[in-house]
């Protein structure tokens, strides 16, 4: 998938360095299979989760079954991500049909965020160009915010609110081709229309399950989402290197199975047309050339925001960002 962007600003570079054209092909072959095995265990434990939340709605055992339900509802971001990239299955019509699911349920607009995340990847952690990356001179609380979804949201209802009536802000308008302004449009009215017959539906029939069995599991889970979206880039080096602006994040195999394997993120970021069930190969290849890589995301998360209160590192400037350089200790170490 090509981005959106015609300009002439710097973009992301680096993958050539780390390994040829011709040895990534190995790695491009797509499949149905891979994807159909993840998505189903996603979808059915999602309903196993969603049924005890059911069953235990107004006990206290609600509590131990909503947090399960609501982090693997979270973790619908990663089929989301990767069918945006077209890369999730070999049939292109089911990439689409999970992709509109996977998007009406985690609550993002298919094409608008199919532009926006090729925009983050041509222009990887270069300030003003990267849509997705994180503000100057982040503070502790500013990062609270982030996590418990404060951006997420406020973006996610601007989307839904105003892109209906053809209002598209101009800080997203230019990753948009003019031709698809009209697409993005007309699918924001059909979500909209979804949603509202949802709400319909569940205000006529008195029903409060759409409310307890989606969108307060989307609300409570989404913190995770965010702090694997800190992992990913945050006090890594700003510019457009691959090699060194995007973190790959060492997780225990469950975890990786439900993230759709995107703790792999710096080969994602260095390949992206490589599908997610090849990146572990591709990280046995090429994982000790890029960097920072972590220790998991309680340790990355310690040291961001070490970073942020100290107020020092890549976000407040400066060449030297300490957690770069204690990233790229611990690899060669």
């Amino acid at each position: 998938m090509s981005t959106a962007i015609a300009g002439d600003g710097p973009k992301s570079y680096g993958a050539e360095d780390v390994i040829a054209r011709k040895e990534i092909k190995p790695f491009v072959a797509r499949t149905n299979r891979h994807g159909i095995v993840v998505f189903t265990v996603h979808a059915a434990l999602l309903v196993v989760f969603g049924w005890l939340v059911w069953r235990t709605w107004g006990t206290w055992w609600v509590v131990p079954a909503m947090v399960p339900y609501a982090l693997v509802m979270a973790f619908l971001f990663n089929p989301v991500h990767e069918c945006s990239h077209g890369t999730a299955f070999r049939s292109r019509a089911l990439n689409e049909t999970v992709y509109w699911i996977a998007c009406l349920v985690y609550m993002v607009p298919p094409t608008f965020f199919r532009y926006s995340h090729a925009t983050h990847h041509t222009y990887t952690q270069i300030r003003g160009l990267d849509p997705d990356m994180l503000p100057e001179r982040m503070t502790v609380g500013a990062l609270l915010r982030f996590v418990a979804g404060e951006t997420f949201w406020k973006r996610n209802l601007r989307w839904f609110l105003c892109h209906p009536f053809g209002r598209i802000a101009p800080t997203e308008r230019y990753f948009l081709p003019s031709g698809e302004e009209t697409r993005v449009v007309i699918e924001a009215r059909l979500i909209m229309a979804a949603y509202a017959a949802i709400a319909a539906v569940s205000i006529y029939a008195g029903s409060w399950m759409a409310v307890y069995l989606w969108v307060l599991p989307r609300l409570l889970g989404e913190p995770s989402m965010r702090l694997v979206r800190v992992a990913e880039h945050a006090e890594c080096e700003e510019g457009g290197d691959l090699r060194r602006n995007t973190r790959t994040t060492r997780t225990p195999a469950p975890l990786r199975f439900l993230l759709w394997n995107m703790p792999y993120h710096a080969e994602h970021h260095l390949c992206p047309m490589v599908p997610f069930h090849a990146l572990g190969r591709l990280h046995d290849k090429v994982g000790m050339r890029l960097f920072p890589v972590a220790d998991g995301y309680a340790a990355v998360t310690a040291d961001v925001v070490s970073s942020y209160r100290r107020r020092e590192g890549v976000s407040w400037g400066g060449e030297s960002a300490a957690l770069v350089e204690r990233d790229c200790r611990r690899v060669t170490a």
